[in-house]
């Protein structure tokens, strides 16, 4: 009889399982993550969830390398700062990147960060960047009225109060041959915001998406 209650109890609690997991809102099981900084959410256009910390750099999910570039950064005050980037194996999905990224002497706080479109950094302002990286027949480089459905677009980085910062994380957007690769004819560079970014469009010129460019760094193979 005892033996039976306690069949008939884990049967019980197994059913519950099941429904619980039926009714858990899509896109939140196994470790899904949020979209950053308020982007709606979509298929191809979310913007990349934070990395897994506790992956080597530059092997991510399985170890696989196809590719990878490396950009120096330097910008306003002393600002300094290297940018990873590696193409790695997306599972049944193809490929995604990897962007290692390290600041010093940056200023504290939450900057937004961008792929732009030209690989070029002539300072103080980098404009010679050009907007934001979206290559393609309905491509939009204006960094504030397609933000954050640009290519390029990538989180936010916080800056510690000692002026260093980093992070790791996969984007799906680019890659380093092909229609969206980051090697086009005009290349392209990475760009650090005076500004956090939002993940919010706003009319053109308005700085919405990170402001002043205070760091900027040549992608290059």
């Amino acid at each position: 009889m005892v033996r039976a209650r306690l069949v008939a109890a884990a049967a019980a609690f197994c059913v519950a399982a099941v429904m619980l997991a039926a009714q858990a809102p899509a896109g939140q099981g196994r470790g899904a993550a949020p979209v950053p900084g308020g982007a709606p959410a979509g298929p191809t256009n979310a913007p990349p969830a934070a990395a897994d910390p506790n992956l080597p750099q530059g092997q991510g999910r399985g170890g696989a390398l196809f590719g990878k570039a490396h950009a120096t950064i330097t910008g306003a005050n002393g600002l300094t700062g290297t940018a990873d980037f590696y193409e790695i194996a997306n599972g049944a999905n193809g490929h995604m990147v990897q962007v290692v990224l390290s600041l010093q002497n940056a200023p504290p706080g939450l900057h937004g960060v961008h792929i732009h479109a030209v690989g070029k950094c002539e300072g103080p302002a980098f404009t010679t960047a050009g907007g934001h990286f979206d290559p393609g027949p309905a491509g939009d480089t204006n960094a504030d009225t397609n933000h954050p459905y640009h290519m390029g677009d990538l989180p936010n980085v916080t800056v510690q109060p000692n002026g260093t910062g980093v992070y790791n994380v996969y984007t799906t957007r680019v890659s380093m041959g092909g229609p969206v690769g980051l090697f086009d004819a005009d290349g392209s560079a990475i760009i650090i915001h005076a500004n956090l970014d939002p993940g919010v469009s706003g009319p053109a010129g308005s700085g919405i998406a990170g402001g002043a460019r205070i760091g900027c760094g040549v992608i290059e193979r």
